[in-house]
């Protein structure tokens, strides 16, 4: 074969591959008789999550030639662990996936609102007591907004706005709020575990202004405020 035509090909086969790639992204809903509201979700940077949320928390998604491969963590005993889940695409076409599991079962999906252009607006709230922690997150895609109220005994009341970005399980935004007369941004990440939020400290720098986390591999979850899903309230 000679060089340009060569280089057509690969072009041309690079070209399908993207097409493919492209064709998987989006919310997908599975068609299947009283399960009409389980799914996946999958966008262009290749995030992947799971629909409810439950015991498997799908991160990142690939392409690799037929296949969709979900990779995420796995809640089994009180205990978390890698899950990988294997698809093979049959069919994509009219907006209808056809996938075969890995145990040979054939499950039909079919994409709804599109995940870029879908916003969820969620709320979770920590009480006792003494202490509240109110957050209140719009979801768009990867992208956050709202709000986070903590009023904790003995300590200064604060309530700000959130803007930041989900990835995988792990939510991590910039919090703008008043305290002590004084406007103040800081860091601050909170892990999804099923229908709840951990908040997770570490060790912080001062950047530009801003509290900032000094390494996100650092960042312990234990022992932090746990909030739990709720109603949202105006």
């Amino acid at each position: 074969m000679k060089p340009f035509a060569l280089f057509l090909l690969l072009i041309s086969l690079l070209a399908c591959q993207n097409k493919d790639k492209d064709s998987v992204v989006g919310k997908w809903t599975f068609s299947g008789e009283n399960q009409s509201d389980t799914g996946f979700t999958l966008d262009k940077e290749g995030i992947a999550s799971a629909f409810p949320a439950g015991d498997i928390d799908y991160q990142t998604w690939e392409m690799q030639g037929d296949n969709l491969l979900l990779h995420g963590r796995k809640q089994q005993n009180g205990s978390t662990s890698p899950y990988d889940h294997t698809l093979k695409v049959i069919s994509i076409k009219d907006n209808t996936l056809i996938v075969e599991t890995e145990d040979g079962q054939t499950l039909t999906y079919t994409k709804t609102l599109d995940s870029a252009q879908e916003n969820e607006e969620e709320c979770y709230a920590y009480m006792t007591a003494k202490d509240t922690v109110y957050l209140h997150i719009s979801r768009k895609n990867r992208n956050i907004t709202g709000d986070l109220t903590y009023k904790l005994y003995e300590k200064d009341s604060n309530h700000g706005s959130l803007d930041g970005r989900v990835k995988g399980d792990t939510l991590l935004a910039e919090y703008s709020f008043n305290a002590e007369g004084r406007s103040s941004v800081r860091e601050v990440i909170f892990l999804k575990k099923g229908d709840t939020y951990v908040e997770g400290f570490g060790p912080v720098n001062d950047k530009e202004g801003k509290t900032v986390f000094q390494d996100h591999k650092n960042i312990t979850f234990i022992n932090g405020i746990t909030l739990s899903k709720t109603n949202c309230t105006k």
